[in-house]
């Protein structure tokens, strides 16, 4: 059951064993930032500005990955990177000086730039086998941090909010370092890491333009970030009279609901990822549209919330899956290209999530039930992307055959 063991890279075990140490805390951090923050006096506006801010520096962050990994390597590159952006972003808040809140969060996107380095380093030297373990073991280690949150709640309860949240931070700046002081000593350098060529924008799109298979997944991606921006408002959507009009505490069963058949999926693949990565996308999407449908007809009956939360927590797995996909367009491409391509995929990403929540306010506004139209009509037409995605690569396979 558990094969895929035996196709692991040296990098990618050593990556899986430190996660939970930002994966259990950072969960923490995240989810009681924005109190903390605003017990500090930082208003629910200029908190958002912040935000908007990050999103818009996590656009360019991207390419300066491969930039940094020119000079110092995606080993070098990537421990850098990761640190300025933990280390940089929970000092700050522990601080908790107004003016710096900027800043933190400036820091806190680097994450976009790290991101497209750790993820060459966790598939190097990985078979195929493995890709869609190697991308759920990190998900269900944060979904386990996050169902861990009340621990984080009882530090605040116990110190109040401000001395509370600071312990919880340290807590994560220390299991940071621990995670970064083991990683320096074992991670390896890719076998195919030397950069050269040109870098940046324009090369990336250049590479990924030589295949419409690229292409076409980029927009798999945009329309995934436009769907992560829905469920923000989801909360708000089941406790407003124009939408479920549930109670608060009937509300807060439904991300229950969600997580525990999303980990529940993710373990499934964790124990055995041959699961056909096509096969799973199409029904994912599929799930994603229906899940958004019975949303939308709630305000008539509340307890189909309950069963679109079911349904949606049965894509858990998608992120992985569609990774891994991805991982496989890659096939034959060095780790500069890799990281190109990767740099490109999170720019794209973060470019559409900063019109998304403003056009997501906007749709609620009018009605809130059109979000879940806006949901639906991205998940079917990544449904479509997808099963042209399985024509094209059968396509591909058979020109090489012959």
């Amino acid at each position: 059951m558990l094969r895929w063991r035996r196709k692991l890279g040296r990098n990618a075990k050593w990556l899986l064993m430190t996660e939970p140490g930002w994966s259990i805390p950072m969960p923490w951090v995240f989810y009681y930032q924005p109190l903390y923050m605003v017990t500090l006096g930082v208003e629910e506006v200029e908190l958002g500005a912040y935000m908007s801010a990050s999103r818009a520096v996590s656009v360019v962050a991207p390419f300066l990955a491969v930039q940094l990994a020119a000079r110092l390597g995606f080993k070098g590159a990537f421990l850098l990177l990761d640190t300025l952006a933990n280390v940089g972003y929970l000092t700050l808040l522990v601080i908790g000086r107004r003016e710096l809140f900027g800043l933190s969060f400036a820091l806190a996107a680097l994450y976009a730039a790290s991101g497209p380095l750790w993820e060459v380093l966790l598939v190097e030297g990985s078979g195929s086998e493995a890709f869609v373990a190697l991308f759920s073991i990190p998900s269900v280690i944060y979904v386990v941090g996050s169902s861990a949150t009340p621990l984080a709640g009882l530090l605040l309860e116990r110190f109040g909010i401000v001395e509370g949240f600071r312990v919880v931070a340290a807590i994560a700046l220390a299991s940071f370092a621990a995670k970064t002081a083991v990683l320096a000593v074992t991670l390896v350098e890719p076998r195919s890491s030397a950069v050269s060529g040109q870098r940046g924008l324009g090369p990336a799109l250049g590479l990924v333009a030589s295949d419409r298979r690229l292409l076409a997944f980029l927009g798999y991606s945009v329309l995934a970030s436009v769907l992560f921006t829905v469920p923000s408002y989801l909360s708000l959507y089941l406790c407003d009279a124009r939408g479920a009009g549930l109670s608060v505490e009937a509300a807060s069963l439904i991300p229950t609901v969600s997580s525990a058949t999303s980990l529940a999926v993710l373990a499934l693949v964790t124990l055995k990822p041959s699961t056909s990565r096509t096969p799973y996308l199409v029904l994912s999407a599929t799930l994603g549209a229906l899940s958004s449908l019975l949303y939308a007809l709630s305000p008539a009956e509340p307890r189909l919330a309950f069963a679109a939360a079911a349904l949606s927590g049965l894509r858990g797995a998608e992120f992985s899956v569609s990774r891994a996909f991805f991982m496989d367009l890659l096939e034959g491409f060095d780790a500069t290209a890799r990281g190109q391509a990767i740099s490109l995929l999170y720019t794209a990403s973060s470019v559409f999530t900063i019109p998304a929540p403003a056009v997501v306010g906007y749709l609620y506004s009018v009605h809130p039930t059109l979000i879940w139209a806006l949901a639906a009509s991205a998940s079917l037409s990544q449904l479509a992307i997808v099963l042209w995605l399985s024509r094209a690569t059968k396509a591909s396979r058979g020109v090489r055959a012959s």
